[in-house]
């Protein structure tokens, strides 16, 4: 009997990433791998909710909402207490007003997010490099698969960071070109989520790292994840946080610094 290998761990199915709700009410639809204790929703940083399971998926109702930019996330509880949770996925919704606050008439405001993009955008594009995700259960069949498929894709990685935590295993990648490595995974069943990470060489002397994260840490952004590896002169970082807008202001005063300093 050919064995059924699951390769996802949880995926929100629905809505799609970007996708634009028009409606007052909308229907999360996500998959979860077998034998997980529950499955939960958040909304824009909010508390976590609860959904239900009805046949092979999980379901969760999501209403109140107002018209704009938004953010969710799904996290799953494995058998074993520990919690998984999927990358930041952003939709925006439509009302029937648009852009139109549900009382007064008044415009709203830009988020800061939507600003970041409209200001900057080139500065921003620039210093940040398409991250990809392949989060899969902790099996050597699923594992073997996937790093074939990457072989079988002719791609060219420019970082790899393979995580491992309990039954659950994750890779980060950059690529230099896709290749069409996303319809090639997602044809063999795994979920690929891509992100934007920026890409730093900093000079490899005692301080430096210290001198990024504390930038950061005076304009209380957060970071998500960083990495690195150093050679010779020279440590390549990749990192993602919260406010990749306000980071790259960041991300260009030392890239100057950094070239200032080589002159």
């Amino acid at each position: 009997m050919t064995e059924v290998i699951n390769k996802k761990v949880v995926v929100i199915e629905y809505p799609r990433p970007n996708e634009a709700i028009t409606s007052d009410t909308y229907t999360f639809r996500v998959a979860a791998m077998p034998g997980v204790k529950k499955v939960e929703i958040s909304t824009d940083g909010s508390a976590w909710e609860p959904c239900r399971l009805s046949g092979d998926s999980w379901w969760y109702d999501w209403s109140g909402y107002e018209a704009g930019e938004h953010e969710l996330a799904a996290r799953v509880q494995l058998a074993n207490g520990q919690f998984h949770t999927t990358e930041p996925r952003c939709v925006s919704v439509e009302l029937e007003h648009g852009e139109l606050a549900p009382k007064g008439g008044e415009r709203r405001p830009q988020s800061r997010r939507q600003a970041g993009q409209a200001a900057g955008r080139p500065d921003l594009q620039k210093r940040m490099a398409n991250k990809f995700v392949v989060v899969v259960p902790n099996q050597p069949a699923v594992l073997s698969q996937l790093t074939q498929l990457f072989a079988q894709a002719d791609v060219n990685i420019d970082s790899l960071l393979m995580e491992t935590n309990g039954n659950v295993a994750s890779f980060r990648f950059l690529l230099e070109k896709e290749n069409g490595l996303r319809r090639t995974l997602e044809k063999e069943g795994f979920h690929i989520a891509d992100d934007k990470a920026f890409r730093m060489d900093l000079p490899n002397r005692p301080g430096e790292l210290d001198l990024l994260t504390r930038k950061l840490a005076e304009q209380r952004i957060a970071i998500r994840y960083l990495y690195g590896t150093s050679h010779g002169p020279t440590t390549k970082v990749v990192f993602a946080v919260d406010r990749p807008e306000d980071a790259a202001v960041i991300v260009k005063e030392l890239d100057q610094r950094a070239a200032l300093q080589e002159a």
